[in-house]
């Protein structure tokens, strides 16, 4: 069942779909995506991983959001959802469809987008705060800030207001498979990058 405006499948039709983006702010879920500084990023095109950030009503009308969860949310504006691989996010729009109900304005799966971002044949790939940055920095935005990519290592927990979460990369993922992404995509792009997360910043020397 597709999203109610169909799939996305080529990063031009992404970009004419988000119109000019000229700064793009990309939040992962720990503690430092909820920043104050990112309040000045108002007029940014907001891209978010998962739902978890939703009840704490903190920059909550993404764009764009990149996820493998299968919870049905409702938000006054649908953002185009951005799934790994057709075989996670195939289901996940069935199950929106059994709720009778749709959050995905459009949607995209990665394993089948032109360009291709990342390698998904293997047991493990990036996590989606990796592809988010990717899909931004392929965007060419004239700024870029990241916040909210901790690597699991926040000294707050995992979360915000969360630290008794447990820390730690799921098995399908690995740090180094994501700042291997992060890296190579934030290699040569002519933008201003804001990375607001230390232990991002300071993992690929920056």
């Amino acid at each position: 069942m597709p999203g109610r405006g169909g799939e996305i499948a080529s990063l031009a039709a992404l970009k004419a779909r988000l119109g000019d983006a000229d700064t793009i702010l990309c939040l992962g879920n720990g503690p430092s995506s909820e920043d104050p500084r990112l309040l000045a990023y108002g007029d940014a095109a907001l891209f978010r991983v998962n739902w978890i950030w939703l009840p704490r009503g903190f920059l909550t009308a993404p764009d764009v959001v990149f996820t493998a969860d299968p919870d049905v949310v409702h938000l006054p504006k649908a953002p185009v959802v951005i799934f790994p691989t057709a075989a996670i996010g195939g289901p996940i729009l069935e199950g929106y469809a059994a709720a009778g109900s749709q959050p995905a304005s459009a949607h995209a799966f990665l394993d089948c987008f032109d360009p291709r971002l990342a390698d998904f044949s293997g047991p493990q790939y990036p996590t989606n705060g990796a592809l988010m940055v990717a899909m931004a920095a392929a965007l060419r935005p004239r700024r870029l800030v990241v916040a909210g990519i901790d690597l699991y290592r926040h000294p707050e927990g995992k979360y915000p207001g969360g630290a008794d979460n447990p820390e730690g990369y799921a098995s399908q993922h690995r740090a180094g498979i994501d700042l291997e992404l992060i890296g190579r995509s934030l290699d040569g792009l002519e933008a201003e990058v804001v990375i607001l997360s230390d232990n991002l910043r300071q993992a690929l020397g920056r």
